[in-house]
C-alpha cells in the first residue's frame, strides 16, 4: 500500500496564512494546501480639483498631493500673471520630480496626474482644432 503525503508550497504556506483562523505558526507546515486563494485587490485613487487658486499656499497644496499620488486639476485663470507664471514653474519642477503627467486642459486649466497613472489624451476633435484658429 503506497501513502501520498503533498508537501506545502510557498503558495500554500501563504494562502494558509492568510486563511488560518487560530492556528499556530509552526503547525503551518503541516497544513493541506487550499485549493483557492482569493485576492482581493483594492485601488484607491485620489483626484483633486483645486478651482480657484489664487495664492502661493494653493500651489503648495497641490504639489503636497501630487506627491502623496493624488491628481490634481488647478485652475489658474483667479491669478494674477506673474503669480500664475511662478505657480506654472513651481509646479513644473514638482510634476518632473514626480515623473508625472502634465496636460492643460484649457486656458489657465491644468491637470497634473502622478507616474502611477495612465493619461490618455484623445485626439482633437474637428471643433476643437476650428475654436483654436
Amino acid at each position: 500500500m503506497e501513502e501520498t503525503i503533498e508537501k506545502t508550497g510557498l503558495l500554500g504556506k501563504l494562502a494558509n496564512f492568510f486563511n488560518r483562523e487560530d492556528e499556530e505558526f509552526e503547525e503551518m507546515d503541516d497544513a493541506p494546501v487550499r485549493s483557492q486563494l482569493r485576492v482581493h485587490t483594492v485601488h484607491r485613487y485620489s483626484v483633486t480639483i483645486r478651482r480657484q487658486i489664487v495664492s502661493f499656499n494653493d500651489a503648495v497644496a497641490a504639489a503636497d498631493g501630487l506627491k502623496r499620488g493624488e491628481q490634481q486639476i488647478m485652475n489658474l485663470s483667479m491669478c494674477a500673471p506673474e503669480l500664475r507664471e511662478k505657480i506654472k514653474d513651481f509646479m513644473s519642477g514638482v510634476n518632473y520630480t514626480a515623473e508625472g503627467t502634465w496636460e492643460e486642459l484649457g486656458e489657465h486649466v491644468f491637470l497634473l496626474a502622478p507616474a502611477s497613472a495612465l493619461v490618455e489624451v484623445a485626439p482633437a476633435s474637428q471643433r476643437m482644432v476650428a475654436a483654436k484658429n
